[in-house]
């Protein structure tokens, strides 16, 4: 009884917290983030959770932990038959996509980095979030202030020459201002002014030699990616690594 009042007790909690979080817009993807932990009772509010999920914490960073150990072990590997699939170098290219698509938001034209990102993907972006804002006369202060990691979850190897099409899911972490302002008043719509520490997975692709911005998830998603098992071709079977 006492762990089913535990359990009822913390999805009270979470429910509630939910219940009253503003959401806004964020950045690149168009996904919601939570404005109320961004504020002094919501980081009060946060770090008691973290207290209380604890458990639950250690679980998923550990299986983070295990996810993008043995990811990097099998980047190695295949880094010896593609160098754009080295860590250095794919760390290198990520990180610069990552930087270009926030100036591009910034200056709401996804044209900018039609070169690094599918064709699907900025044109989403452009039509469903940058344009219709735009004619609700509100702009998105979307701004990288800096990069802290990025570290790749989850595999998906082709077997095409040079791994075409093969996908990498990266957990993603960088101090970013993020919030929308009416344009004629430059009030503050949603969000809050500053620099704060965001994590999201970027989902990249492999194309004709250059990786490109694919779709990206909620950071809610990294443990689902985790979880997963990275799936290489039956050919490059003795390169797999076990965990």
């Amino acid at each position: 009884m006492k762990q089913q009042h535990k359990l009822t007790l913390i999805l009270t909690i979470v429910f509630v917290l939910f219940l009253f979080i503003d959401p806004v817009y964020a950045g690149p993807g168009g996904t919601v983030a939570k404005a109320l932990f961004k504020t002094w009772w919501g980081k009060v509010i946060l770090s008691l959770l973290a207290i209380i999920l604890l458990p639950l914490i250690f679980y998923v960073r550990t299986i983070e932990f295990m996810a993008i150990r043995k990811a990097k072990k099998q980047l190695a590997k295949l880094g010896l038959i593609n160098r754009d699939f080295m860590w250095l170098n794919l760390e290198k290219n990520v990180s610069n996509v990552f930087s270009r698509v926030y100036l591009a938001w910034n200056k709401e034209d996804m044209k900018e980095v039609s070169s690094y990102v599918n064709h699907w993907y900025w044109q989403n972006q452009q039509l469903v979030h940058l344009d219709r804002w735009k004619s609700e006369n509100l702009r998105n202060v979307c701004k990288l202030q800096s990069i802290s990691s990025i570290k790749p979850l989850y595999l998906e190897i082709t077997d095409e020459d040079n791994f075409e099409g093969s996908k990498i899911a990266f957990s993603i972490t960088g101090s970013i201002e993020d919030y929308l302002i009416n344009r004629e008043t430059h009030r503050v719509v949603q969000g809050k002014r500053g620099f704060y520490d965001e994590t999201k997975v970027w989902i990249m692709e492999y194309t004709e030699g250059n990786w490109l911005l694919d779709d990206i998830r909620n950071d809610e998603f990294t443990l689902a990616y985790a979880k997963l098992d990275n799936v290489i071709p039956e050919k490059l079977q003795p390169i797999r690594v076990k965990s």
